[in-house]
């Protein structure tokens, strides 16, 4: 059954990649995430306005239930009534377009390539003006190599939220269960926080995104030993694949380094993998917050920002190349 639903979604997941990296966010026509995060936004105000606070944990239980399921079970029904009503080349084309909208690898590495083309170009306010779109740290005195670590940490956490993750739920349960994770991924970004407001209200969003994400972040970590070679820079450490002080062993230190249960591992990854140091403290909302570092070699430059863009296209299409093998498999048995 799971053999079945992986080949079977396969050439929808192909195709929707294949997509996302031609279109990138061009194909933004009822964009599903935008219309989750004012409907989260909705369902916060409403619970916020009509539950007294001692009851917002219970509130936080509703806020994944109801999104999750409107998003999925909502895509769900409307795929099946498109299949009956008008075959399965309409469910198709429905199913693509939703995956194009809802993968990001493209954007993605425009939002990171737009850091370092005025970073390599010496302009640097503009370079920090770019990186503050995709971090929460402040960003307005970081150095050259503050701007390529902050940059470069938010490139490897997000190859799984963006690309790994919605491609793994995207064949084990097609589209309704890609929304699912989806709708979990911005209910996280919007309440996930643990501070005073979202303590309460989110915990149980962030619970079920660290869940989803468990397993898709394991899996990017050895997809990214598996098809990635080492990219030291000239004079870097020797980095072999195994045994004792191997890139492998030594990314598997530091895979926890990190306050999430996830983002660290394919940060780790990538920090074996270049030879580098990522993580560390950054300042927030004007007060320093000390964080464990991830790997043991230098801080990152703009080069290594350079390699991480190179490594994470290859990366890429590497799944795009995985996923033609299953979509020919699929093909093979039959369709």
């Amino acid at each position: 059954m799971l053999e079945a639903n992986l080949l079977g979604h396969a050439p929808v997941a192909l195709l929707g990649l294949g997509g996302d990296l031609l279109l990138g966010e061009r194909l933004h026509f009822l964009h599903p995430v935008p219309l989750m995060g004012r409907m989260a936004g909705a369902l916060e105000s409403l619970i916020r306005s009509r539950i007294p606070s001692s009851y917002h944990r219970l509130g936080g239980l509703v806020l994944p239930l109801v999104l999750c399921g409107f998003f999925g079970g909502g895509s769900w029904l409307l795929l099946r009534v498109v299949r009956q009503l008008a075959g399965e080349g309409a469910w198709a084309l429905l199913s693509v377009f939703w995956a194009v909208q809802l993968l990001a690898a493209r954007s993605l590495f425009d939002h990171v390539s737009a850091v370092l083309l005025p970073l390599m170009a010496g302009e640097r306010d503009e370079a920090r003006r770019a990186l503050a779109r995709i971090v929460g740290r402040d960003t307005e005195d970081l150095s050259d190599s503050g701007i390529s670590r902050g940059a470069l940490e938010s490139l490897w956490e997000n190859t799984n939220d963006a690309v790994v993750a919605p491609l793994f739920f995207l064949l084990l349960g097609g589209v309704p269960l890609l929304m699912v994770y989806k709708a979990a991924s911005t209910l996280d970004s919007m309440v996930g926080y643990r501070n005073e407001r979202y303590l309460r209200l989110g915990w149980a969003s962030a619970r079920l995104d660290d869940i989803l994400a468990f397993i898709p972040a394991r899996l990017t970590f050895f997809l990214m030993f598996l098809v990635l070679p080492p990219f030291l820079p000239d004079g870097g450490p020797r980095c072999h694949f195994w045994g004792k002080g191997s890139c492998l062993a030594r990314a598997w230190r530091f895979r926890r380094a990190h306050p999430s249960p996830n983002s660290g591992y394919p940060m780790a990854a990538f920090a074996a993998l270049r030879g580098v140091r990522l993580g560390g403290g950054a300042r927030y909302f004007g007060q320093w917050v000390e964080k464990p570092p991830i790997g043991e070699g230098p801080e990152p430059t703009p080069i290594d920002l350079v390699a991480g863009l190179f490594l994470f296209r290859m990366f890429v299409f590497s799944l795009l190349i995985l996923l033609c093998l299953l979509a020919l498999l699929w093909w093979r048995a039959g369709g």
